[in-house]
């Protein structure tokens, strides 16, 4: 027979409460110690900046917005496999550098990404100016 779980909203309340305050400690230690991660947010708000200098369409912002947020994102990753992996082994290891080495070549892929979205935006707008 299997006993029924009594609900208790309040942990539950205290549950998710928790899982934001983690998340948002997460968010706060990477920008804090990710050099990384604080260029591109410095990057991405030049960017936004010239969101203001230039008029871009809703679509083109929504595509803005999506990349700067999978790229922040995908360094934050990159962050928490790094930590993991140097926690798992501090020695060198074959299968470390593979993990580290494959995580910010995402990192990377999600720059040229960002960059050949950013160039399909803006270099037209620039060229209409000259």
């Amino acid at each position: 027979m299997k006993k029924e779980r009594r609900k208790d909203t309040g942990s539950k309340i205290k549950r998710y409460k928790n899982e934001y305050r983690h998340a948002v400690d997460g968010i706060i230690y990477a920008i804090e110690k990710e050099w990384n991660l604080l260029l591109i947010m410095i990057f991405i708000l030049i960017i936004f900046g010239l969101c203001l200098l230039f008029p871009v369409t809703i679509p083109e912002l929504l595509a803005i917005v999506i990349s700067a947020g999978v790229l922040m994102a995908t360094e934050m990753l990159n962050t928490s496999i790094e930590a993991l992996t140097d926690l798992v082994t501090t020695e060198e290891n074959h299968l470390a550098k593979i993990a580290k080495d494959t995580v910010s070549g995402a990192v990377f892929l999600f720059i040229i990404m960002f960059i050949f979205v950013l160039g399909i935006i803006f270099v037209p707008k620039i060229i209409e100016l000259l």
